[in-house]
């Protein structure tokens, strides 16, 4: 088995999550000083300049949020506080690796959280994997990332798992039987492309035509949209990040293409619905997140990040308040801030209470979350409701 499975108790999962106590009698002897109170480190790293900034901004202030709470609960191992250092990678996979070996050269980190970005995370996890540190990335969903070792987890499904269920729900629930697609190019945009229409052939749909831009270059989408619209779908599916994607939706609206709109779930963002505000009406999307999740801590936490920044909260958020939480969780339960046994503590985690709810780990390193279908209605995203 690729990763150890930690059983865990409900006990000891209450005693970890960042709205629980924290267990005062665990201090480290191994490491640190005599009282055990030497700060644990984790660096992030993530956009914070360049066109995917607001991913990586709205990262930074979940972490913070995070921080704040389990200060509040008192940290961990007994009062060791947890440092967060931010590393700009700008959503490039050179700027990735070149943080990575800071990261591992500073010789302090116990875990790494990030990239945003599948490509940028695939460029560096073999580096944390070689290092033994912990790489969890709120968002890589490349079904290939959590294969590249032992060290590296993501707390969100993988590109296989959600396209399928995308395929499946625009197929049987939606019943629609052909799809023009339009997708940006890099690894994430081809992969969920491919998938995609795997999938969607094999129960028996038809993609009209499958269109592909240059990321951070195509600003004129008209080419592509025109090339699909020509094919007749029932359906465009656009797989671009929430920038690209309103100016794709925008753009084929002005050439009078009106049909069934599916967004990739990366545009599950206020900062999307601020751009095309009701213009996306209709619009249908798929994610772990849903602004209608009933927990108090889900709630709690979201109005914190609104409180904040103005902005509605998101599944970034969520997730990457869930990482932190979570390996904190796992420092607990190691009793050490040793990244190889947070990676034991980690692996098949079960029932973390997350803030949308339990789920657990599986022995790959994937969060094992339940998607909702969404459609947009007035300018927000809610939840459909199965008959």
């Amino acid at each position: 088995m690729k990763k150890i499975l930690a059983t865990l108790t409900m006990l000891a999962m209450c005693l970890t999550a960042c709205s629980a106590p924290v267990s005062k009698d665990k201090v480290e002897t191994k490491e640190g000083n005599a009282s055990g109170k030497d700060p644990i480190y984790f660096a992030w790293y993530g956009p914070l300049t360049g066109d995917t900034k607001q991913y990586g901004d709205t990262e930074r202030v979940a972490v913070e949020i995070a921080l704040n709470d389990l200060k509040e609960k008192g940290w961990v191992l007994g009062g060791r506080e947890i440092k967060v250092d931010f590393y700009d990678d700008k959503n490039d996979a050179k700027e990735s690796v070149n943080i990575a070996n800071k990261v591992i050269g500073a010789k302090k980190y116990s875990a790494v959280v990030g990239a945003f970005g599948s490509t940028s995370s695939m460029a560096s996890a073999p580096l944390y994997e070689k290092a033994k540190i912990v790489n969890y990335s709120p968002t890589a969903s490349h079904q290939k990332y959590s294969s590249m070792g032992e060290f590296i987890f993501r707390n969100t499904l993988t590109q296989e798992m959600e396209t399928t269920q995308y395929a499946d729900y625009v197929y049987k629930k939606l019943g629609i039987k052909n799809v023009g697609i339009l997708y940006v190019n890099d690894d994430w945009g081809q992969n969920i492309a491919d998938i995609f229409e795997k999938k969607f052939k094999d129960l028996g749909g038809t993609i009209t035509d499958k269109q592909a831009y240059i990321p951070n270059q195509t600003s004129d989408f008209s080419p592509m949209i025109t090339s699909i619209k020509s094919s007749k779908p029932e359906a465009f599916f656009q797989i671009a990040y929430y920038q690209d994607s309103a100016n794709i939706l925008k753009q084929a609206k002005n050439l009078g293409f009106e049909t069934q709109t599916i967004l990739a779930s990366s545009v599950l963002k206020q900062e999307f619905l601020d751009l095309v505000g009701k213009s996306a009406d209709g619009a249908f999307i798929m994610n772990a997140f849903t602004p209608s999740i009933d927990t108090p801590e889900f709630k709690r936490v979201m109005k914190t990040y609104t409180d904040k920044t103005g902005k509605q909260g998101d599944a970034f958020v969520m997730q990457t308040y869930d990482v932190i939480c979570q390996l904190a969780a796992a420092i607990e339960k190691a009793g050490s801030s040793d990244p190889v046994k947070i990676r034991e503590a980690l692996a098949g985690m079960k029932d973390y209470p997350s803030l949308a709810g339990p789920y657990s780990m599986n022995e790959l390193g994937d969060a094992m979350r339940t998607l909702v279908p969404m459609k947009i209605v007035d300018g927000q995203f809610v939840a459909i409701k199965e008959k």
